[in-house]
């Protein structure tokens, strides 16, 4: 596997033998992750109350220069949203798809969400999975519907912002969705912070392949911006040594928490992270090593970690 700093793609980075693996319905692309090496910036900023979600994401790229960014939702209210989880895909179409759409009990309180911002047709778009708290006091998480989302007050924007990579939704031939996957546009050499954008594929670990693409940069460690994607089901590691398996075939991948660093010689990822199966359920633990592949797309964000 080999990174280029003009977005070209790299191979696989296989899940150990006995992993769950997907069959998609279109032709398997050969090569698995599309990596662009950059600079980027971060921003922690609160976003205006009373504005769609994506009124307020347009406005934070054009006041920063921005042209697409990775992070998390932190916090605060949501006045109006509505939301998905994942569901099973009908016969010769994607293998997971989303559910019917879910009203949210508004207002809710908003744990915590990754977030994917590019642009989707020309327009600005995101691509979050989140966890919040609803109306009525009950926790759930899912994929929100960006266009149905109006800020209460206190939603923070945490992005780390690239001004020379442009994340895109395009069709995907081999999963038939339609998938944010990044490419460079300029040269800008803009940011403080040396960095990669990557799509990750179907069936490439996880873990895995985060270990690789930190060690590839030649970093002492690296911190994971880009937080969102499915897996197949998940392999989560929990307190008491126990594994949790969670149903597939495909789970949402809210967030992620951990360290990426070097411990003698290698790369080691040690990674939290928190799902939304398809019947609603959230879960938590530790990504096992080797087991747990992606489903449909990652959007993986990585800067280098201070040493």
């Amino acid at each position: 596997m080999t990174t280029d700093s003009d977005g070209s793609t790299t191979g696989p980075a296989a899940p150990d033998p006995g992993a769950p693996r997907l069959t998609h319905p279109g032709p398997v692309a050969a090569d698995r992750v599309v990596a662009v090496e950059t600079r980027l910036t971060t921003h922690d900023v609160e976003l205006p109350a009373g504005l769609p979600l994506l009124a307020a994401l347009e406005q934070l790229l054009a006041e920063t220069g921005g042209r697409s960014g990775c992070g998390q939702l932190v916090g605060g209210e949501l006045a109006e949203f509505s939301y998905y989880v994942p569901a099973l895909g009908p016969p010769g179409g994607p293998v997971a798809t989303f559910s019917d759409p879910r009203s949210g009990a508004a207002p809710g309180r908003l744990v915590r969400g990754g977030l994917t911002l590019g642009l989707k047709e020309g327009a600005v778009f995101s691509h979050s999975h989140a966890l919040f708290v609803d109306a009525n006091g009950f926790r759930r998480a899912g994929h929100l519907i960006p266009e149905s989302v109006v800020l209460g007050a206190g939603v923070r924007a945490q992005l780390s912002i690239a001004t020379d990579v442009q994340i895109e939704v395009h069709p995907d031939p081999e999963t038939k969705m339609s998938l944010f996957t990044p490419r460079r546009i300029a040269n800008t050499g803009r940011g403080e912070v040396a960095g990669v954008v990557c799509r990750i594929g179907p069936n490439v670990d996880l873990v895995n392949v985060i270990e690789f693409l930190a060690d590839e940069q030649g970093w002492a460690g690296a911190n994971v911006r880009g937080q969102i994607g499915s897996l197949i089901g998940g392999r989560l590691g929990q307190p008491d040594g126990s594994v949790v398996e969670v149903d597939g075939p495909a789970t949402e991948v809210m967030f992620l928490d951990g360290s990426v660093r070097r411990e003698e010689g290698r790369m080691r990822a040690q990674l939290q992270a928190h799902l939304v199966d398809r019947h609603g359920i959230v879960h938590s633990g530790r990504l096992v090593p080797g087991h747990n592949p992606v489903a449909m797309t990652y959007e993986l964000m990585l800067t280098e970690a201070a040493q």
